[in-house]
């Protein structure tokens, strides 16, 4: 009868270290899904803030990153960040790609490469006013990826795979 009681105990205990570790584990991977869709949605918000700002300066039709512009990343991700963004970010982050959108609705260029004139009229005021939305949502990213960011010009620090003096000239 003591072998049996031992046998039993050993089941339990084993079940509950397999549970636990399960959970350990699931829950490791789950943080890691949300830090890397929060990393590459983060990237593409970054790009079009970029491209917004750029047309403030040059119109629509010069900037050739316009033509390609896609939003390939969110629409990979937007379910794990849906799971793990709280309400307040994921309206921040649902409204910047809203503007995005309706940004890339009249981005139809002609054969010639150029858009008509109240395309690219309508393109310039939508860059310009997504660069805030589009902004906001990229720090609230920014956050939830680990970064320690706290506004978008602001580099926490050099990386160096990619050094901004370029790579060490040959001796």
């Amino acid at each position: 009868m003591t072998a049996a009681v031992f046998g039993l105990l050993g089941v339990i205990v084993g079940g509950v270290i397999n549970g636990v570790v399960s959970a350990v584990l699931a829950r490791r991977t789950e943080r890691a899904d949300r830090r890397s869709a929060a990393r590459l949605v983060r990237s593409e918000l970054v790009r079009f803030r970029w491209q917004g700002i750029a047309a403030r300066e040059v119109e629509p039709d010069d900037l050739p990153q316009l033509r390609s512009a896609g939003t390939e990343l969110w629409n990979a991700n937007r379910a794990v960040l849906a799971r793990a963004l709280a309400d307040s970010e994921w309206a921040l982050v649902a409204r910047a790609y809203a503007h995005v959108e309706a940004v890339q609705s009249v981005l139809v260029f002609e054969p010639g490469g150029l858009l008509v004139d109240w395309r690219r009229r309508e393109a310039k005021r939508l860059l310009d006013e997504l660069v805030d939305p589009v902004e906001e949502a990229a720090l609230v990213l920014g956050e939830v990826a680990g970064l320690r960011v706290e506004k978008l010009d602001e580099v926490s620090a050099p990386l160096a795979e990619f050094p901004e003096a370029g790579p060490d000239p040959p001796r």
